[in-house]
């Protein structure tokens, strides 16, 4: 069904609608690609099949929404039961603002309410009720946009997470940002400040902590010498760990021997 919704916001709806499966897909298990002319929103309700948003595959899960903007590239492998939203911005200024920053799919792992939200909105649809189609298409697009940063900011904290063991395990190497970055596919730049505001020092400082954390435990439970110690935790040579060692105990490594020394 097609109306005009809320024309005052600037938002026009199209259509709104259940789709049961293999409608797409009668005679081809793919789709044929096209070129997006409004803003598409899909809710898929069963896994299977995959997405390809230009020239990118996501495969589909239970939960999966894919979001289109115009002039996007878009084709489909087999999938299942959908929900789908037509929209369209007036101003399309306006339209990269609202939704520039929306992701182009994301997997809801509880999808409950925006399926509901899906009904109201068609049902809003064929009642013509403008005001309860542009709240629903909001609050729609609003829960989405929560549930995605939630995942974001879950998944960079595991990302630093990983980060942070990385460097525990290779304490004594030599651990660059640009290393750092290669490994987790992250920029410089970027990993440094995420690491820096989550953990209260940069990736370098905390090797560094983590190297003089394990010289101490070395000075304490073994006679190794100070050359070994400083080669086994990844400094120089002897006399940049003595410098280090000091700078941030304010003792030398042998003076924490003596004062800390297991073994006597």
């Amino acid at each position: 069904m097609r109306m005009n919704c809320c024309e005052a916001t600037g938002i026009r709806i199209d259509t709104a609608r259940f789709v049961p499966a293999n409608v797409f897909f009668k005679n081809s298990g793919v789709t044929a690609e096209r070129t997006v002319e409004c803003y598409e929103l899909v809710l898929f309700l069963k896994p299977g099949g995959a997405a390809v948003i230009n020239g990118k595959k996501y495969p589909i899960a239970a939960g999966s929404v894919r979001f289109h903007r115009p002039g996007d590239r878009v084709y489909s492998y087999r999938f299942n039961e959908i929900y789908v939203l037509h929209f369209r911005v007036e101003d399309e200024q306006r339209g990269k603002a609202l939704f520039g920053g929306f992701p182009a799919f994301v997997t809801l792992p509880d999808f409950a309410e925006e399926a509901q939200l899906f009904r109201t909105l068609i049902a809003a649809l064929v009642e013509r009720d403008d005001f309860t189609c542009i709240c629903s298409l909001w609050k729609l697009l609003g829960s989405i946009r929560e549930q995605y940063r939630e995942q974001k900011e879950n998944q960079e904290q595991k990302t630093t997470g990983q980060i942070k063991k990385y460097i525990e395990d290779h304490f004594a190497a030599r651990l660059t940002l640009d290393v750092l970055a290669g490994e987790f596919h992250l920029h410089p730049v970027y990993l440094q400040r995420k690491f820096e505001a989550e953990m209260g020092l940069t990736p370098t400082e905390y090797q560094r902590r983590v190297r003089l954390s394990k010289a101490k435990a070395y000075l304490a439970s073994t006679d190794m010498t100070i050359d070994a110690i400083a080669e086994l935790c990844g400094f120089a040579n002897a006399s940049h760990f003595i410098s280090v060692f000091k700078r941030s105990e304010q003792l030398t490594p042998l003076q924490y021997r003596r004062e800390n020394n297991l073994l006597v």
